[in-house]
């Protein structure tokens, strides 16, 4: 039975594939940009459980510089057993090691009911007051509500959360529930990734400075994974905690710390 870092890893690989321009190398696969040479733009991602020789990551180094490109993969290794060896091995230096958690049906917890609070799932059903809602938690969440924006960035917002739904995905919106003074004032919000390889990763998840410490940050969180898991009948769900308080949240509705992303290149 595939492991669940293998699913993990697995999404990563499909991610790379799926990019606009992608190109297949042996065991690995690179996502890349044609516009933006950022090295977090442009990656490789093993196959889950690959076998990978110097010889390899030699023709991987060798396709990154025909494209003007830093060698640079993102992975989880626990679902690529060894490739981490090899590539330090060529001369790679890791970058960033962050740490992910994951929850199955079995294991989640919630959403619970939580006064004052009504959490919804949006899809293709969602009307542009309820996704614009989900856009404006998001952009307060980690922009601040200082930053207001206008006319124009509330449009594209919009027209981001409409194609996100329409191409399958789903996100989800806490908001002030019916009955009281502030009934459909959006709290918090996140969102999911494609399905891939049984998996999918949440995120985005970020809840209006003036509506935290209410459970409307957790609340989204376990009625998007449960919709995943049950619903859209996946086998498990991930995401990246931002730090140990978001580590906490997630924790308290089943989520368990199971491995690490890793980001490494060869500068």
């Amino acid at each position: 039975m595939e492991s669940l870092e293998a699913k993990v890893n697995g999404y990563l690989h499909g991610n790379a594939r799926a990019r606009a321009t992608n190109e297949a190398c042996g065991p690995f696969h690179i996502g890349l940009d044609d516009n933006n040479a950022n090295p977090f733009l442009n990656y490789a991602v093993p196959e889950a459980g690959a076998t990978v020789t110097a010889a390899d990551i030699e023709a991987l180094i060798a396709a990154f510089a025909k494209r003007e490109r830093t060698p640079r993969l993102e992975f989880a290794p626990g679902g690529a057993p060894g490739v981490e060896e090899a590539l330090l091995a060529a001369g790679f230096e890791v970058q960033q090691r962050l740490p992910f958690m994951v929850v199955t049906a079995e294991e989640l917890v919630g959403p619970a009911q939580l006064d004052g609070i009504e959490v919804l799932v949006l899809d293709t059903s969602a009307t542009d007051e309820e996704l614009s809602g989900a856009a404006l938690a998001q952009h307060e969440a980690f922009e601040g509500p200082d930053k207001p924006q206008d006319d124009t960035e509330r449009a594209n917002a919009l027209a981001g959360m409409r194609a996100m739904v329409d191409a399958g995905r789903f996100a989800s919106l806490a908001r002030c529930a019916a009955g009281s003074a502030s009934a459909g004032v959006p709290m918090a919000a996140g969102s999911g990734g494609p399905a891939i390889a049984g998996t999918t990763e949440i995120g985005g998840i970020g809840t209006r400075p003036a509506f935290r410490r209410r459970g409307a940050g957790a609340a989204v969180t376990a009625a998007l994974s449960r919709h995943l898991l049950e619903v859209a009948g996946l086998d498990c769900v991930w995401l990246s905690p931002a730090g140990p308080d978001q580590e906490r949240l997630y924790a308290s509705i089943g989520y368990r710390s199971l491995g690490e992303m890793l980001f490494i290149w060869k500068p």
